[in-house]
């Protein structure tokens, strides 16, 4: 793609990076899926988030206006739709319904727009925006944070926390954050957090799996998942957090890979993780 020139946006086109603003952008209309892939979307929360997020940055780049219509600009343009309906056909629609390679295909492609919003737009507020304009709000580093798990605190450095799993024994306890599939962020109980799996794992044979959300003050919460599951998506979308991932089934053995998509809607309350029962979750 040509770069465009200088691009001048209000402010409000920076809160499309936010996972609460995505909603309007969402590049599978909900409301009358048509096709099986839009079902497959419209039917697992984390995609839905995903895909509503690829929806802003392909809008944010489509519909910026630069100073001049000139002729590079409308270059950039048919090329993003070209591009867009390359990926659509070749890449999203190639996966059916398979829910991990959908989530694959869509974080590779919100990677892709975000590198083309910074590398093509340089945008900027007006200084009557900027006057009006609210803070932005807290940077939230989630891999330097203290995090609840069962009764106890554990403070991760750079994403990991390491110690001795008993006082005579060689082995270590390791926490890590997991990555992919990629964190999120938004508002839960009204305050900005970010959602990220987390992965516990020591002298024994279990990796457990750990949703957790943390906050602007360093410290978070975690709820488990289950034992060496597949983490497919996490994301915050409007009060719930959604969390989806591939188990077993009841009868297999841990041997055996975890193929069966599940999905499970949270809530931030009372400054722990809680899990929304089926019928509420499947009403959002």
């Amino acid at each position: 793609m040509k770069k465009m020139g200088h691009c001048v946006a209000v402010a409000a086109l920076l809160t499309f990076t936010s996972v609460n603003g995505f909603a309007q952008t969402a590049g599978v209309d909900c409301a009358k899926p048509h096709q099986p892939i839009e079902r497959a979307i419209c039917a697992n929360g984390a995609l839905r988030a995903l895909d509503a997020r690829a929806g802003a940055y392909y809008s944010m780049l489509l519909e910026a206006k630069p100073a001049v219509e000139s002729g590079p600009y409308r270059e950039f343009r048919e090329s993003l739709q070209a591009d867009e309906q390359k990926w659509q056909h070749e890449t999203r629609d190639a996966c059916g319904a398979q829910v991990s390679c959908l989530m694959g295909a869509y974080q590779h492609h919100i990677d892709d727009l975000r590198t083309n919003a910074s590398e093509h737009l340089t945008l900027s507020a007006s200084a009557a925006d900027a006057s009006t304009q609210e803070p932005a709000g807290p940077l939230i580093d989630y891999k330097d944070a203290t995090y609840r798990i069962g009764t106890q605190d554990v403070t991760l450095l750079g994403g990991q926390h390491t110690a001795p799993a008993a006082s005579d024994s060689s082995a270590q306890d390791v926490t890590r954050v997991v990555e992919p599939p990629e964190h999120a962020g938004g508002k839960l109980g009204g305050r900005a957090a970010v959602a990220v799996f987390l992965s516990a794992e020591g002298g024994g044979s279990g990796t457990f799996y750990y949703a957790a959300v943390v906050f602007a003050d360093g410290r978070g919460t975690t709820f488990q998942i289950g034992d060496r599951i597949q983490p497919v998506g996490i994301a915050i979308n409007g009060d719930d957090l959604v969390v989806s991932y591939l188990d077993r089934k009841p009868d297999e053995p841990m041997v055996v890979p975890p193929t069966v998509p599940r999905e499970r809607h949270f809530a931030f309350m009372n400054g722990q993780i809680v899990e929304r029962p089926a019928a509420q979750a499947a009403a959002k």
